[in-house]
């Protein structure tokens, strides 16, 4: 806005129309016009206010459409693992076995009793392993220089201390050294070409050999470069190919191009002496060979195993112009088949499980006798499903009846935007939630959808052979709970054990008439009269729900009751309320215009009256000039 003053005239620009709004009448213009649309704005306060009363009765209507929604996607949903409509929440087992070396789970198909299961052998995977590497020296061997030194041995965790003396003078003596230091028949010794390699005994049970000491020791031994205080057999993964090879008692070989080239079950691998055994091992492993490589750091060996058991899978190698698998992994050892008896009948398995029945046998060793296994209902699991079905079930309708119940204050209307302007931000929010209260007092889609539901759970199941009642739940005797249901655990627990197909038909049977869900929303009131008769009362609560809360559209093209009223917090279009919104705003669009008109007429005419009273006062100022001038 830019005011301007000429004399007593003074222009105020608004939005680009300039209005003059003083000061020869000496009225202030501004407020009387400002005073004139308080008067004009009611219709338009009343038209925000019902707009914004039809927005937050929508909110409310939506976070009831998904607390209901969570509700029955939880208990009545075929994908939920909670769901009392799906037979297999009432047909849980548990299973144990008197000894580790079998292990059961179950599936919903099982039946509850004893087997016997003995172990004879275990399924195993076609292997390549290689055997215990050796140290080998890269250098020729100086007897004489390396006499008078003290090397450290670490054979696995235990440490040994080899005195190289004057007696030391060749291979014989170095053997009979470690023999004495080590004890006998732990390492072997062996020299070639002044090259010295140390390895483990066969049959010792050594797999790992580190050598520390002085580098120069070392270094007389041909087994360091002179700098190195120590060595060791121990494969580092984190090694090139090359470095690997080069520290092998029996190093491996390259082809031509420096590289190690082989096939593994007709897949063709190929790598640089550059690239260390992890990248190997990991490029194997990703592959389609059907093979798993990996380092056993333990044995101190390299080991390629089949992915799969059984003596009817094998190993096929090929390799041309290296030698890495017939260095590392020796040679190929063929798969066997497990054998096992359940139940007194002997069976070949290629793998060390057995599905059977609904249970899963797993076999991890070879048992002295018969195991026994023991299959049984898990009615603990049944009750938990139970009870927090009625937990939840108590707490929805606690929340629907006390909206319904809520008294709507007429005095507390949605704010106008000149109220706000005189509150504060805490005074705003108090106001608005007395103003939000309420909203859905006595609202007939809720209240239906309880009378039905509270219906659901008192009408007897046909063919079921038991009642709520009878399983120890029943509807509140208290009147102010307005039908939450009370559990007498004992008693439900109780009917769990003794009859849990009998529970499982009150809570899951289907309609043989009409089984199928889905267009549950497409039948006449007689067919919807005997589905609900057939059905059990978590497939009744399902039928209930989705009238209210489906998304999807039936024959006559309704979603259902609460969605075509207030849509959901994922689809807010398309629904009563939506509608209603819309044409508020049109109206106030409409509305607003009107005002703007009022307003711009009001300044017109002060306008207009304030230009004739300027010249009016211009042409007496004019005239007592004449008159002055005359005298």
């Amino acid at each position: 806005m830019a005011t301007t003053s000429s004399g007593t005239i003074t222009t105020t620009t608004v939005n680009g129309v300039s209005r003059i709004t003083g000061l020869s009448s000496g009225i202030d213009v501004d407020s009387i016009v400002e005073s004139l649309m308080t008067a004009e704005k009611t219709k338009l306060h009343k038209l925000k206010q019902a707009q914004q009363l039809a927005e937050w009765r929508q909110e409310a209507y939506q976070e009831f459409t998904n607390t209901i929604t969570t509700f029955s996607n939880t208990y009545f949903s075929l994908t939920s693992a909670t769901s009392l409509i799906r037979t297999s929440t009432y047909m849980q087992y548990t299973a144990t076995s008197d000894s580790s070396a079998v292990t059961v789970t179950t599936d919903s198909t099982a039946a509850a009793g004893n087997h016997t299961v003995g172990v004879s052998s275990l399924a195993t995977a076609a292997m390549r392993e290689g055997g215990v590497l050796g140290i080998r020296g890269s250098n020729t061997v100086d007897y004489a220089a390396a006499q008078g030194s003290s090397l450290t041995l670490k054979l696995g965790d235990a440490s040994y201390t080899l005195d190289l003396d004057s007696t030391v003078t060749d291979v014989s003596s170095l053997q009979t050294a470690l023999d004495t230091a080590v004890g006998a028949g732990k390492l072997t010794v062996s020299e070639e070409s002044g090259i010295l390699s140390v390895s483990p005994a066969d049959d010792s049970g050594i797999y790992s050999i580190t050598i520390s000491g002085p580098a120069g020791a070392l270094s007389a031994l041909g087994l360091g470069d002179g700098s190195e205080t120590s060595v060791s057999n121990v494969l580092d993964t984190a090694s090139t190919l090359a470095e690997l090879a080069g520290s092998m008692a029996a190093p491996f070989t390259f082809n031509a191009d420096g590289q190690v080239v082989f096939t593994l079950n007709g897949t063709a691998f190929t790598f640089d002496q550059d690239e260390t055994l992890a990248e190997m091992i990991s490029e194997i492993n990703a592959g389609d060979a059907g093979v798993t490589m990996k380092y056993n750091s333990l044995t101190n060996k390299l080991i390629l195993t089949a992915d799969t058991p059984g003596s009817g899978t094998t190993i096929s190698t090929g390799e041309q112009d290296s030698t890495f698998l017939s260095t590392l992994l020796g040679t190929v050892k063929a798969g066997t088949d497990a054998k096992v008896t359940v139940d007194g009948t002997t069976l070949t398995l290629n793998s060390n499980e057995l599905k059977m029945d609904g249970v899963t046998y797993t076999f991890h060793k070879l048992t002295t006798g018969d195991a026994l296994v023991t299959i049984t209902r898990d009615t603990d699991s049944i009750y938990e499903a139970i009870t927090g079905f009625v937990d939840a079930y108590n707490a929805l309708i606690e929340n629907i009846n006390k909206a319904l119940a809520e008294d709507y204050d007429y005095d507390y209307a949605p704010l106008t935007d000149d109220q706000k302007d005189e509150m504060s931000d805490e005074e705003i929010e108090k106001w608005e939630a007395k103003a939000k209260t309420g909203l859905l007092e006595h609202d007939s889609i809720l209240q239906n959808m309880l009378t039905n539901l509270r219906a659901a759970v008192t009408d007897a199941v046909s063919g079921a052979g038991l009642t709520l009642k009878e399983i120890g739940i029943a509807a509140s005797s208290d009147y102010t709970e307005h039908g939450k249901l009370d559990v007498d655990e004992t008693t439900l627990q109780s009917a769990i054990e003794s009859d849990p197909d009998g529970v499982m038909q009150l809570f899951a049977r289907k309609s043989t008439s009409y089984s199928n869900s889905s267009v549950v929303r497409d039948l006449n009131a007689r067919a919807r009269g005997v589905r609900y008769q057939e059905e059990g009362m978590a497939y009744r609560f399902y039928d209930i729900l989705q009238d209210n809360i489906a998304t999807d559209l039936n024959s006559a093209g309704n979603q259902g009751l609460l969605i075509e009223k207030a849509g959901s917090s994922a689809t807010t279009y398309d629904n009563t309320l939506t509608e209603l919104i819309e044409e508020y705003q049109d109206k106030i669009d409409v509305e607003e215009d009107r005002l703007d008109a009022k307003e711009t007429y009001y300044y017109e005419k002060y306008t207009n009256m304030e230009t004739y009273l300027n010249n009016l006062s211009s042409q007496y100022s004019a005239l007592t000039s004449m008159l002055d001038s005359s005298s």
